[in-house]
C-alpha cells in the first residue's frame, strides 16, 4: 500500500491539472507562478523591500513639500493629500507619515531639501533593484552593467514612477473633492445609502490611479517592446490586486497594533512585511503579464 501522503499529493496534482484544463484563468495564474519561481521573484523582492523602506520617508517628504508649495492656499486639498497617504500605507505607520506630510507642507523648503537628498540617494538604489528585477522577469537577465547609463535609467524610472504616483493621487484627490462638492450642491449627500455610490466611485478612482503606476512599472521601468494595449490587462490585474492587498494590510497591521508583543517593535516590522508582499506581488504581476503570449499560443495551438 502506498504512502497516504504520496496518494494525497498525487490526487491534489491530478485535481489541479483537471481544473487548469477547464479554467484558463487558473492555468494562467499557475503558469505565472512557475515563471515567478524560475526568476527567483522572492529574492528580487527582498532587495526591493530594503531600499523601498529606506526611501519611504524622504520620498514622502519631498512629495509633501512640493505639494505644500502648490496647495499652501487650499486646506481642503491638503487634507485630501494626507488622507491619501494615510490610506496608501496601512496601520499606525500611515498615520505617522500623514503627520510628517502635514509638517512638511508647513515647512516646504527645508523638508524639500532633505527629501530631495534622500530621494536621490536611496530612491535610485530602490529603482536599480526594481529595474534589474523587471529585466530578469521579462528577458531572463539584466543588461550588462554600465554605471552612468544605469543611473540615468534609474533616474528616469524614478521620476516616471513619481509622476505616475502623483497623477494617481491627483486623480483620486481631485475627483473625490469635485464629487463631494457636486453632491453638496445637489443636496443629496445625506441621502440614505448614497455612501455606497460615493464609496464605489472612490474605489474605482483608486484602481484607475493604480493602473497608471503599474503601467509604468511594466513599460517604463524595464523598457520592454510590448505596447501599452498589450500591457493594460496586466496593469489592471496589478491595480485590483494592490487594492486587495491594501485592505488585507490594514487588517493585518490593526492586529499587530493591538498585540502587546508586537508593539515593542511598533509598526516597523508590519510595514516591512507589507512592502515585501507588495514587491512580490509587483514581480508576480510582471510574470503574469509576461506569460500572456505563451498562454495565448497554448490556447490557439
Amino acid at each position: 500500500m502506498s504512502n497516504p501522503v504520496v496518494r494525497a499529493n498525487a490526487a491534489a496534482k491530478g485535481l489541479l491539472h483537471r481544473q487548469r484544463a477547464r479554467r484558463s484563468w487558473l492555468d494562467h495564474l499557475v503558469h505565472a507562478g512557475g515563471h515567478y519561481n524560475r526568476v527567483q521573484g522572492d529574492l528580487l523582492a527582498s532587495g526591493v523591500t530594503y531600499y523601498v523602506f529606506l526611501a519611504l520617508f524622504p520620498v514622502l517628504l519631498l512629495l509633501a513639500s512640493i505639494a505644500g508649495l502648490v496647495l499652501r492656499g487650499d486646506p481642503l486639498l491638503q487634507e485630501q493629500l494626507t488622507t491619501a497617504v494615510r490610506d496608501a500605507v496601512p496601520g499606525s505607520t500611515g498615520a505617522d507619515l500623514a503627520e510628517q506630510v502635514t509638517g512638511a507642507i508647513s515647512s516646504a523648503t527645508a523638508f524639500g531639501l532633505i527629501g530631495l537628498a534622500g530621494f536621490l540617494f536611496v530612491g535610485l538604489g530602490a529603482m536599480d533593484k526594481v529595474r534589474v528585477g523587471m529585466d530578469i522577469v521579462w528577458r531572463g537577465r539584466p543588461d550588462p552593467p554600465d554605471f552612468l547609463a544605469d543611473r540615468l535609467k534609474d533616474l528616469v524610472a524614478l521620476l516616471g514612477l513619481g509622476a505616475a504616483g502623483a497623477a494617481s493621487i491627483a486623480l483620486t484627490t481631485t475627483a473625490t473633492t469635485a464629487s463631494s462638492r457636486l453632491l453638496d450642491l445637489l443636496g443629496i449627500a445625506e441621502v440614505p445609502g448614497f455612501f455606497l455610490l460615493t464609496g464605489g466611485v472612490a474605489i474605482a478612482l483608486a484602481v484607475a490611479g493604480d493602473v497608471l503606476v503599474f503601467l509604468w512599472l511594466l513599460k517604463g521601468v524595464p523598457g520592454n517592446p510590448f505596447r501599452i494595449r498589450q500591457l493594460l490587462p496586466g496593469a489592471v490585474f496589478g491595480a485590483v490586486g494592490f487594492e486587495v492587498l491594501k485592505l488585507v494590510g490594514n487588517w493585518y497591521l490593526s492586529i499587530i497594533d493591538s498585540n502587546v508583543t508586537a508593539q515593542a517593535l511598533g509598526g516597523i516590522v508590519g510595514v516591512l512585511v507589507w512592502i515585501n508582499v507588495v514587491a512580490r506581488f509587483a514581480f508576480y504581476t510582471a510574470s503574469w503579464t509576461a506569460t500572456i503570449p505563451a498562454i495565448e499560443r497554448a490556447r490557439l495551438g
